[in-house]
């Protein structure tokens, strides 16, 4: 099986502004959450976008559909926002499911920040399709080859993915 790392495509401005970011550590305890919105402007003309991954996960509706057919455990907290023409577009906050599946040859930063050299352990991952790998403090979201072909034939965009590598232990 094939992992890939998703990750929001930086080339488009113009994300949700929160007046208080803060809002989105305690977003399960507020029924509803709103945000200023504007167009997002890229090459491809006005989108809106399916991933946002700063400061945490933010998803859009059909992100969210797909994802919670695939993997259980997962959290999905809904907002919307409210752009300059007042209606609301709903988005998802989404806590993934944390897996510990960092294989032992991943080389890790200093103080387990972030990782130089990204290696999964098959074993650990058993059948997640959809994950955070744990361990680290930096946040990384890991799709399987299927889930990451729906996306891209169901015309989700923007975002860019890089192959996740196994260890080689597991790809023999």
């Amino acid at each position: 099986m094939e992992y890939f790392h998703i990750q929001q495509d930086h080339r488009v401005s113009g994300h949700p502004k929160f007046a208080n970011p803060s809002i989105l550590t305690h977003i399960e305890s507020h029924q509803h959450v709103y945000c200023e919105s504007v167009k997002q402007q890229s090459t491809l003309g006005d989108v809106t976008l399916p991933f946002i991954d700063h400061p945490v996960f933010i998803i859009s509706k059909e992100l969210k559909s797909l994802f919670s057919e695939y993997q259980e455990g997962a959290g999905f907290f809904p907002f919307f926002t409210k752009g300059i023409d007042g209606k609301g577009v709903p988005y998802y906050v989404f806590r993934p499911l944390i897996l510990d599946c960092l294989s032992k040859e991943a080389a890790l930063s200093s103080g387990k920040r972030d990782v130089k050299k990204l290696l999964l352990d098959r074993d650990k991952i058993g059948s997640h399709k959809v994950f955070q790998v744990g361990g680290i403090l930096a946040r990384y979201l890991i799709v399987d080859l299927e889930i990451l072909e729906i996306m891209l034939y169901s015309g989700v965009q923007p975002f860019v993915f890089s192959p996740a590598l196994l260890s080689a232990r597991e790809e023999v």
